[in-house]
Order: C-alpha cells, then structure tokens, then sequence
C-alpha cells in the first residue's frame, strides 16, 4: 500500500467553523481589518507558502495567523488572516476579491494560490475551524489488499462513520521521528543540550532549504558556535546560537528557540504519553478477536471493532497530562503504568527553570468518527505496467485535530 506518490493523491481541505464565516465582513473597515484568504497549496509547507504570501501581499510574516499546519507532501486548502492597515488594502482587492501566484516558492518545488473571501474582526485560531475533509488515492495494492480494506472498514463501521480510537499520528512526535527520541525527556531532567541538539543539531531526511542547512552545519560543528553562525543562513533558530556564541547557557539557547519549537516539542512528548495509555486502555476491552492490531513507529496501534464498544465508551475522554492532572478510575492503572515506563511522575512534568514552554492539560476524544467514509471500486493502478496492482481512492471527513493518517493505519496501511 502506498500513499502519496503524488502530492494530488493526498488532498486535505480544511473546513472553517460557521460561527468564524457569519463574523466576515465584505470589505475592510476598523473593526474587521483582518484578510482572510483561502491557500491552496501542493508540495510546499504551510510556513514556505505563507513566506511567499507575505511577500506578496507586503506585510510582515508574523501578521499572517493560520489555524494549523499542512502537510507539505499534500495538495491541501487552509485559511490564512492576514492584519493588513489601510493603505494596503488595496493590494488585495478593493471589491474584495484577489489572488497572489507564489512564484518565488517553486524554488522549493511546489506552488500556491490565495483566494481573497472577506474580511474578519480577529486573527483566525484553531477553534475558527470545524475538521478537515480528506480525499486519498491509496496505490499499488494487491487484488488481496483491496478485500482486507473492505474487512477493516466494515468492522470499524458504525451508523455514523468509522469508529477509530483517536491515536496522534507519528507526524506529531517532531524529533523523535528522526530516531533520536523525545527532546522533552531531556527537558524535564534539566538536560537542555541533549534536547537542544535533538531540535536543531540532528539531521533528517526529509530537511529542507535553511532547516536542511542548519541541521547539518550545528551537527558536524557542535561547540563551535562561531564556525556554525559563520555557515548557516540567516533564520529564526540563529538566535539560539547567537547566546552559545557569546558564553550563555544552553537553557538560554532553548529559551531563545522561536516558540512554537519549544511548544511542539512539549506537545510532542505528552501525545506520546496519550497514546500510550490509550494502548493499554484498549487493550483490556477485549481480545485480539474483537480488535484489529497495526505496527506503528511508536507503537502499536489497536482498534477495536465498532460493535464492541461500549456507548459510553465513545464519549470519554483522555486528557493530555500536565502536573496537576487528576487520574479518573477508568484509566488510573494505564496512566500510572506508562509513567513509571518513563520513569517519571505526574508532578514532574514541568521545565526546570522556565515558565514556558510547559505541560497544559487539555480534553481528547478517545474515539472518533471518520464521517461519511466511502471506498470507491478498485481501479489499475496506473503507476504499475503489470496490470496487476490497484488503486483506490477513499473520502471522509475528521473533526479538527483527528489525523487521517490513524484512519490509514487502521485500514491496514
């Protein structure tokens, strides 16, 4: 099973919540001075193709808000507010309708295209959005792959969709898909080298443009702070070795990381955590007969069938952890099992030293649906000259913060 063999196999369409579409405003005025655009891009990250929007729009990049970041092997649609003042409103659109071309972002091998749709009284944020709509080609399957999806959708199906434990994807857990573990295991010890080195000193395979560069010159000359501000380009992350160079600590360094680094490298750690103890949850509701099993990088992943879960059961919820969660019942044992896995107590889940990044709880489904979910017929695979190989594209839609790629694994991918 492959998926992504092109960036178009992969579309991902963010849907904007009502209430956010009801407060947009025709036209700029004072009270809604905010641009909101609609971005499609193909084979770039949201962070290049909003460089590229800033530039041309004229306007500094951190006035741009989204609601989330995009996969960059994707063909995706996001919405981008952009705070523009008065005299450059005219350069998107006085009727309040314009679009921008990135050229300038080709150079990193993808394209993107903005749509003017109205004006907002605030910068967009993650709660302006309801889910997002995927529609996926899986290739290169075998006639008997294609009955196996059709196996797993069925048991995972319920009235409203596919019933799926809410497992994070592994895009989520940042460094450590680089093998080199989680950066905020070495926070919370105090270990702020070892962690610093993880976020911007070990190369992976899928850098690129500064990023690439960056990672590469901090690796071969860790500890010389010099040669490596001499060598790499001029980005937010210089910071942090600007403050090596001139004799501060490395707590100093992490400090100075732009913050969503030091945030997603925290978030990182307690998905991790959740993960874990959703695993060991499941994994007491029954048997492998009633659940199907999926190897995944940092873990197994199980789901059990739609039938066998319980009503009460799909409306739980399993918190992100932080210092002052409380342990419910149903899950105590799970969570005090992963913990000590760890090595590490719930009261210990803090940043020695520094008020931010830290750990915040916050409510996860431990289900949730793939709404409206549809397999079409196999199709020949047109990658594949045997004849032999299939292709086959499914639609469903996820609420904000459900990843498509747990709804794969599932499937068999």
């Amino acid at each position: 099973m492959t998926i992504r063999r092109l960036p178009e196999d992969f579309l991902v369409e963010e849907r904007l919540g009502q209430a956010f579409v009801s407060a947009l405003r025709p036209e700029r005025d004072d009270a809604a001075a905010h641009a909101v655009f609609e971005v499609r891009k193909t084979g770039l990250s949201t962070p290049v193709a909003l460089q590229g929007l800033a530039r041309a729009l004229g306007v500094r990049h951190d006035s741009l808000g989204y609601a989330g970041l995009k996969d960059r092997h994707a063909k995706t649609v996001q919405h981008v507010t952009a705070a523009v003042p008065p005299e450059v409103a005219g350069r998107v659109g006085a009727k309040g309708v314009a679009s921008a071309r990135g050229n300038d972002a080709d150079r990193d091998g993808g394209s993107w295209f903005a749509r003017l749709i109205g004006w907002s009284p605030q910068a967009i944020a993650a709660d302006a959005i309801d889910g997002n709509r995927f529609t996926i080609v899986v290739r290169d399957l075998a006639r008997n792959t294609t009955h196996e999806l059709d196996r797993r959708a069925h048991v995972l199906k319920d009235e409203d969709g596919l019933l799926l434990v809410n497992y994070f994807g592994d895009q989520r857990f940042g460094s450590a898909r680089h093998g080199g573990g989680f950066a905020a295991r070495h926070l919370i010890r105090g270990e702020f080298e070892e962690a610093l080195k993880l976020l911007v000193g070990t190369p992976a395979r899928k850098d690129s443009g500064a990023t690439r560069t960056m990672t590469r010159v901090a690796a071969s000359h860790w500890g010389d702070w010099k040669r490596v501000l001499g060598e790499m380009p001029r980005m937010p992350e210089r910071g942090a070795f600007e403050l090596l160079a001139a004799g501060k600590s490395f707590r100093d360094a992490f400090a100075a990381l732009p913050s969503f680094t030091q945030l997603i490298c925290v978030e990182a750690y307690q998905s991790f955590l959740w993960n874990a103890v959703a695993r060991r949850f499941v994994a007491g509701l029954g048997d492998e007969k009633t659940r199907l099993e999926r190897d995944d990088p940092f873990g197994v992943m199980l789901f059990p069938f739609a039938r066998s879960v319980e009503p009460a059961l799909r409306t739980l919820n399993l918190p992100l952890f932080a210092p002052e969660t409380q342990f419910e019942s149903a899950w105590a044992a799970d969570a005090e099992a992963v913990l000590a896995e760890e090595s590490v107590r719930i009261e210990e889940l803090a940043i020695p030293g520094l008020r931010r990044p830290y750990f915040g709880e916050a409510p996860r489904s431990l289900f949730v649906r793939a709404e409206g979910f549809v397999q079409e017929k196999p199709v020949p695979d047109s990658f594949d000259r045997t004849g032999k190989r299939f292709a086959r594209t499914l639609r469903f839609s996820l609420p904000r913060g459900a990843y498509a790629t747990v709804v794969l694994r599932a499937l068999g991918q």
